[in-house]
């Protein structure tokens, strides 16, 4: 049995926000990341984090919605970050070299500074 996604949102200082990622990141549960991460950047976050520490599966689907949601806070001036990837996803994202243009971090407080 797949682990429903759960995105929620947090804004610690306003200019920042967190999304905490939990669950199976696929096909059919993408949307709901992306939708949230294109709310948060189009809503004038400066710095999106993806806290990633509860998922605990991603497939290319999800792969590919790092890849927009970078180069959407990229072209909105923000900036996109990782933290608390667990060792299954941060291998996905080693293995098509991802980790080259997104930037990872070992936790959510890393990302923040």
């Amino acid at each position: 049995m797949t682990e429903q996604l759960t995105v929620t949102a947090s804004n610690p200082d306003g200019r920042v926000t967190v999304l905490t990622v939990s669950g199976e990141l696929d096909r059919d549960s993408v949307h709901e990341l992306e939708q949230a991460g294109e709310a948060a950047l189009r809503s004038g976050a400066e710095r999106l984090v993806l806290d990633l520490h509860g998922l605990t599966f991603c497939d290319s689907s999800g792969l590919r919605v790092f890849v927009h949601l970078h180069r959407l806070a990229d072209s909105e001036g923000a900036s996109l970050r990782l933290a608390g990837a667990t060792p299954p996803v941060s291998a996905v994202i080693g293995v098509v070299n991802l980790d080259r243009m997104l930037t990872l971090h070992p936790t959510v407080n890393d990302a923040l500074s």
